[in-house]
């Protein structure tokens, strides 16, 4: 099903610059010799494999956005998983999933961050391997509490498709072969209005807290950076500045292409905005945005990285201070 020209192309287009951003990204943290990044560089290549497999469910799994009075439709428009089945379905629901999964790597981050400046000893001695296996487990329950919720409470049963039917295949024709999730907030059987608040509220919830937790470990962390530190350096403490500057650009990425898009589609039906349907295929694909610009972002942020990597373009960017390697702790 072609939705559009600029939904087919948009994910295609930001797949293959994830693809190209994230091994550069990879490649210039394992090699950067002015600063050293310690533990925390395995959460970075995390965030890279992560962001790499959200590209590839981007591509395998292309979502579109129809809305309704009181519904909101997710369905899948192509692809190999795009016949209608129970494992499309899921599958569906888990694509939705990576949004979550996006909240909490950057859980891992902010806690990272936060731990390594009040318990610096405590995160140099366990973070490798503990800490990673535990950060690793937060953005698979993250993954899995988001995509089994919305499976059960978004399921698109045939009363649900009745519901939007006409709607429906007045734009994108028939529906009874594609995947579908969908949620309903009102004119409907009491089961499946409680179904789908059941649903929004709680991935809201997944959302709202870790949009909560980010304003307090970053508060707590502003507040550490301004007072200073007696074990860093300037330069250190520079370089810890520099590094939250990044995460703090890393989480306006996600609030702009993950939670608003997805926040406007649901509470719109829930209190019957009608939107233009630009805007409902827009926040389908706002997604595909994510795994290229973050790691784009950070290296942007780090003046080390981005004069490296825009020397590889014969852009010479000079340097404002030279950080020294022996006088830096690891990070």
């Amino acid at each position: 099903m072609l939705v559009n020209w600029a939904h087919f192309l948009i994910p295609k287009i930001f797949f293959i610059l994830s693809f190209l951003s994230n091994p550069v990204f990879v490649y210039l943290i394992h090699t950067e010799k002015s600063f050293q990044l310690g533990n925390y560089k395995y959460l970075l290549y995390f965030f890279a494999l992560f962001n790499l497999i959200a590209s590839l469910a981007d591509t395998l799994l292309p979502v579109c956005v129809h809305a309704y009075r009181y519904a909101t439709i997710f369905f899948l428009v192509a692809g190999p998983f795009s016949e209608r089945s129970r494992l499309g379905e899921f599958l569906l629901a888990g694509r939705c999933a990576f949004i979550s999964g996006t909240y909490g790597i950057l859980n891992t981050h902010f806690l990272y961050r936060f731990l390594s400046l009040r318990y610096t000893d405590f995160v140099a001695n366990y973070f490798n391997p503990y800490g990673l296996i535990l950060s690793v487990q937060l953005v698979l329950l993250h993954w899995i509490l988001w995509a089994v919720v919305a499976d059960y409470t978004m399921s698109a049963d045939s009363e649900s498709r009745n519901y939007v039917r006409e709607s429906f295949e007045k734009v994108y024709g028939k529906m009874d072969h594609l995947n579908i999730k969908t949620v309903i907030f009102s004119e409907m059987p009491s089961e499946v209005v409680y179904r789908s608040w059941v649903g929004t509220l709680f991935v809201t919830f997944l959302a709202s807290y870790s949009l909560i937790l980010y304003f307090f470990l970053g508060y707590k962390i502003m507040s550490h950076l301004k007072q200073g530190i007696s074990y860093m350096s300037p330069k250190t403490m520079q370089m810890q500045k520099r590094l939250f500057w990044a995460l703090f650009v890393q989480t306006v990425i996600p609030i702009c292409v993950s939670f608003m898009p997805c926040t406007l589609v649901l509470y719109g039906s829930a209190i019957r905005i009608d939107f233009m349907s630009w805007v409902n295929w827009v926040s389908s694909i706002a997604v595909s945005f994510f795994p290229f610009l973050d790691p784009l972002a950070i290296t942007l942020c780090l003046p080390a990285l981005r004069r490296r990597l825009f020397a590889r373009f014969g852009v010479v960017i000079p340097s404002t201070s030279s950080i020294n390697v022996h006088s830096v702790p690891r990070v």
